[in-house]
């Protein structure tokens, strides 16, 4: 059985520019989250361009396909070209892209981002898998520059090394994630604006409380409803139970 969920937030912003995504299609599941940059409303162009040609090829798939990281690479090539043929010298429109791919019934989940929006696995409550960001404060972690739990409001964080709409190749990073039928998996994609607000313990810990994936959004929430400066960037996820 498959449950997803999602929810997207303006926060403290004039705009949200945040973009996500559940689409079913026959045996199949895809959840998409983007975040756009650009400003003025040019990022939740980008987003929901970049989401929308991830729908539009996903619903393509002929019925009994068996969704390949070929095919993805694809999906974000289009979103790439689309997002790009948008793109001004007034507003150079870009977006983060993240998403996973299942099977109902299968024993594997792909997932594939470019940026920092983050793709969470976790199994029986506890983390499995977190995507790598690529941005320039994530790089600093990985020199030993600054530490791990640093990285939420360093002042580098919103540099970000790829993205959709930042060169004319997209390709993203891929991860095969497995399944285990007999236990509870959980898979949550967030935007930066959730995650800085949310650690992974707490993802945890709230994840074991909740009975489904809209009561552990809303759990989750409550961490940036509470902490959440005056200003705070849009905030947006999808959550997805798999059992």
């Amino acid at each position: 059985m498959i449950r997803a969920v999602s929810y997207s937030d303006q926060g403290g912003r004039e705009y949200n520019e945040d973009s996500c995504l559940i689409v079913r299609q026959d045996n199949h599941l895809c959840a998409i989250v983007a975040d756009g940059l650009g400003g003025h409303g040019g990022g939740k162009l980008a987003s929901m361009t970049a989401v929308n040609a991830v729908k539009e090829c996903f619903e393509t798939m002929a019925p009994d396909a068996d969704v390949q990281a070929g095919d993805i690479c694809m999906w974000f090539d289009t979103a790439n070209g689309r997002v790009l043929e948008m793109q001004t010298k007034e507003c150079e429109m870009k977006t983060t892209m993240a998403l996973i791919c299942l099977e109902l019934g299968g024993d594997k989940v792909l997932a594939a981002h470019l940026g920092d929006t983050r793709i969470y696995h976790f199994v029986d409550g506890a983390l499995s898998y977190m995507s790598f960001d690529h941005s320039v404060s994530r790089m600093a972690v990985l020199a030993g520059e600054i530490p791990m739990e640093a990285i939420r409001f360093h002042t580098d964080r919103n540099k970000l090394l790829k993205a959709v709409g930042k060169c004319e190749d997209a390709i993203p990073e891929m991860k095969e994630l497995s399944v285990d039928r007999s236990a509870m998996n959980a898979f949550l994609i967030c935007t930066d604006g959730f995650w800085e607000y949310v650690t992974e313990e707490q993802m945890e810990e709230t994840l074991r409380e909740a009975a489904t994936p809209r009561e552990w959004l809303e759990r989750m929430r409550w961490y940036i409803r509470n902490l959440a400066k005056e200003g705070n960037d849009n905030n947006s996820a999808v959550a997805v139970f798999v059992k």
